[in-house]
């Protein structure tokens, strides 16, 4: 395994640094996600609530082994609309049960109430609102996930973790997914950059792949930093405040340690590009080393800039109302107790986890954070929708989407 400062060393690394695991003091569950969809349940969280009406239906609708393009070529088909007259806030795993909110011009349409819709689909929700739906109206998305095979051992240590990753949450790390099938999108994002070929003209291709680089830059630099400290501040450090995208350079450490304890205050690397904001000292220090760490000069990142803009993205991910419970014949619950939403089936030795997650985040690496292992890496590409590729919402997972 690539260790940690690797990542940042004197060779640029075209390959994707190997992630490290995190609270690595306290015995990992073993074990993996179930093998149905039932075992990933995924819910959208709007970003805003419909005002009842309007010009555009919004339905909430749940599929099951199907992806999101399905589902819009499904109700474009029932609503008798062109599909690009659905509105969408970003995709959902296929080989899992999801929810989540489409908008259908109401003057053209069938109205929802007449749909009808094939078996894999159901209608949960109709109001009505101004506006189309666009990616990126997601506030996040509400997890259930089913861990089976984990050993007597493990279940007795799941508490203690669980409440780690609740307590001081995870990195906030790219997961596998950015990085494609066989983790070959940095190299193709690197090769077409140094031939000029990642501009604006390179189309929603160029965007993602330029996406990849800041990515990989955001993940190298995290780590770095986390050899310091995620606990604590240095000088220079970028921090955003809560509840806001407003950004600050720390002057004094001592001064912001307790709103950074508090939460009132987080810590973010750097999704560079001309308009972020810029770090200074040592922090600024990581960040030259994280671009070096991939090759990337000043010729490099003005010609990265013309496709990526650049802003700040939070290095700590707490996962929201994190909660936990044995799920097996004979186990009693252990921990915080889940909502008791029924999964399929039963099997000793499994844990279902919920919980919540903001737009940009990865929900593999919370469960990676659990097991010690990626969930989707070598995943077989038929049997599963979960690498993100050009023009898709690389949104939250289900499926991921950046968060500032």
């Amino acid at each position: 395994m690539e260790s940690r400062s690797d990542a940042a060393g004197s060779g640029a690394l075209r390959v994707p640094a190997e992630l490290p695991f995190e609270h690595p003091d306290l015995p990992a569950l073993g074990g993996q996600i179930g093998p149905t969809p039932e075992d990933f349940v995924v819910d959208e969280v709007p970003l805003y609530a419909a005002a009842g009406q309007g010009d555009h239906w919004y339905v909430r609708l749940a599929k099951r082994e199907r992806t999101s393009a399905d589902l819009r070529r499904a109700v474009a088909q029932a609503a008798q609309v062109p599909e690009r007259e659905i509105g969408y806030a970003g995709l959902k795993d296929k080989q899992a049960v999801t929810s989540q909110w489409l908008s259908v011009p109401v003057p053209r349409s069938t109205p929802p109430s007449e749909w009808q819709l094939p078996e894999p689909y159901r209608l949960l929700e109709v109001t009505r609102h101004a506006n189309k739906l666009r990616v990126g109206h997601l506030a996040g998305n509400r997890f259930r996930i089913r861990l089976v095979g984990i050993e007597p051992q493990a279940r007795a240590g799941a508490a203690a973790l669980c409440q780690r990753v609740a307590e001081q949450g995870i990195g906030n790390y790219f997961g596998s997914q950015r990085f494609g099938l066989g983790q070959r999108n940095l190299e193709t994002a690197l090769t077409l950059l140094e031939r000029r070929r990642l501009g604006p003209r390179a189309g929603q291709r160029g965007k993602f792949l330029a996406s990849v680089i800041q990515s990989e830059i955001f993940n190298r630099y995290l780590m770095l930093r986390s050899e310091l400290g995620r606990e604590r501040l240095l000088l220079g450090d970028v921090v955003r405040l809560q509840g806001s995208r407003a950004l600050f350079v720390v002057e004094d450490p001592e001064r912001e340690a307790p709103r950074l304890a508090a939460g009132d205050i987080h810590l973010t690397g750097p999704l560079v590009g001309p308009k972020m904001k810029q770090s200074e000292g040592q922090p600024r220090e990581l960040e030259r080393a994280a671009l070096a760490s991939v090759g990337l000069d000043e010729a490099g990142l003005r010609e990265l800039g013309r496709s990526a803009p650049g802003t700040r993205r939070d290095l700590v991910l707490r996962p929201e109302g994190l909660s936990w419970r044995l799920d097996g014949a004979g186990s009693q619950a252990s921990g915080n107790e889940g909502n008791g939403s029924e999964t399929s089936g039963r099997e000793e030795g499994a844990l279902i986890v919920e919980f919540g997650l903001p737009a940009g985040a990865y929900a593999s690496l919370v469960i990676r954070a659990l097991t010690r292992q990626d969930p989707w890496q070598g995943a077989n590409p038929e049997a599963d929708e979960r690498e993100e590729r050009p023009g898709e919402d690389r949104a939250t997972e289900s499926v991921e989407h950046e968060q500032a």
